[in-house]
């Protein structure tokens, strides 16, 4: 017995550590790759194309939201479990405020990318009573209630996350939801489980779906104007339905895994068992980042997207070089002007023969 368990913890302490080189460095490549995805995302949208469709700002506001999670859940999930390190555990206000911002910002930009599944459904009907729900005022009513109702119902999320000692990671301090509670339990299940896990890319497949089904009459519509305007509409169509394939790839087996660990909750487990699900936890947890890896997938299937995004980088690039030729000219007209305030100072005042003169009368005569 004593070997078996002196074996099993040995065992337990390669799993563990392959679980933090395994976040150590995929992690950190991954985050490299998501954070410039989403930083292009928000860049391309931005562009004058995509202003005046609704379906673009939803897009534009869930990149945003992803832009801000990644910063504050994934980042901080590499420093804590592939470096020791968490600036979350140095205190419950921060403990507390890292996981309302996560939650937030996370089901946020999940429901934006809902919704505009839903727009790309509606713009694709053959009822033409609702194109007009596929507008940019409305959109922007739709994104403030959403971040309105969030932001209120995500309270919950505050009283229930508290630091604990990860008793699969030798007793790490880190913070989390610890679930001992009834109500904590239940919010982790409709939280975590539920909005953040399997009903929005239940949803989106829906949408995606009804939308696959109509999406044959974009490319026949002569109503909605300009040739170059329907097809903007359908690549923005098909840039959705891939993404919902993607994102439902990659959050169903998070989703699965939460849910198991809280049916299991009471279980009692060995060390061992305990590193086997804290790796299984990370993998499952990095593969819900590709969500994040949409930039791919736009560029992929749309080359106005693709366009559009060369654009945003030339125009970032002009930028930088007009700010550092701006700074030249500046330094330049600096340096001018005090070259030739010295040479007024020289041809007025004389100070060298001034000077010479002082010298000579300072001399014995």
């Amino acid at each position: 017995m004593v070997n078996n368990s002196s074996t099993d913890f040995v065992i337990s302490l390669k799993y563990n550590h392959l679980s933090q080189q395994f976040t150590k460095y995929f992690g950190v490549i991954l985050y490299i790759v998501c954070f410039f995805g989403t930083m292009m995302n928000v860049l391309t949208f931005m562009q004058r194309t995509y202003h005046r469709r609704a379906c673009s700002l939803y897009l534009l506001v869930a990149s945003i939201c992803d832009l801000i999670h990644l910063n504050f859940g994934p980042l901080s999930n590499i420093l804590q479990y592939g470096f020791d390190y968490d600036w979350t555990i140095n205190s419950n206000a921060f403990c507390k405020l890292k996981s309302y911002i996560v939650f937030v910002f996370t089901v946020l930009s999940a429901t934006l990318t809902t919704i505009a599944g839903a727009d790309r459904y509606v713009l694709s009907s053959r009822k033409t009573a609702r194109w007009k729900l596929s507008t940019r005022s409305i959109a922007l009513r739709c994104i403030l209630v959403s971040i309105v109702f969030w932001i209120v119902f995500a309270i919950p999320v505050i009283f229930c996350s508290i630091r604990l000692n990860h008793s699969s990671h030798n007793e790490q301090l880190i913070c989390s939801n610890s679930s001992q509670q009834i109500s904590c339990l239940l919010l982790q299940i409709i939280y975590t489980c539920i909005f953040n896990g399997f009903l929005p890319p239940l949803v989106m497949l829906y949408f995606g779906i009804l939308t696959c089904t109509n999406a044959r009459h974009l490319r026949r519509r002569t109503l909605s104007g300009s040739a170059r305007i329907r097809q903007i509409n359908y690549q923005l169509t098909l840039m959705l339905i891939l993404q919902t394939i993607k994102s439902s790839f990659a959050s169903l087996p998070f989703s699965v895994f939460n849910c198991y660990l809280l049916i299991t909750l009471n279980v009692k487990k060995s060390p061992l068992y305990q590193a086997k699900e804290n790796l299984a936890n990370q993998v499952v947890y990095l593969l819900f980042w590709s969500n994040y890896t949409s930039f791919f997938v736009y560029v992929y299937s749309s080359d106005i997207f693709r366009c559009q995004c060369l654009r945003a980088i030339k125009q970032l690039t002009c930028r930088f070089y007009r700010g550092q030729q701006r700074q030249l000219y500046y330094h330049r007209s600096a340096l001018r002007y005090l070259t030739a305030n010295a040479s007024i100072i020289e041809e007025k005042y004389k100070p060298s023969q001034i000077l010479q003169s002082a010298y000579n009368k300072s001399l014995p005569s």
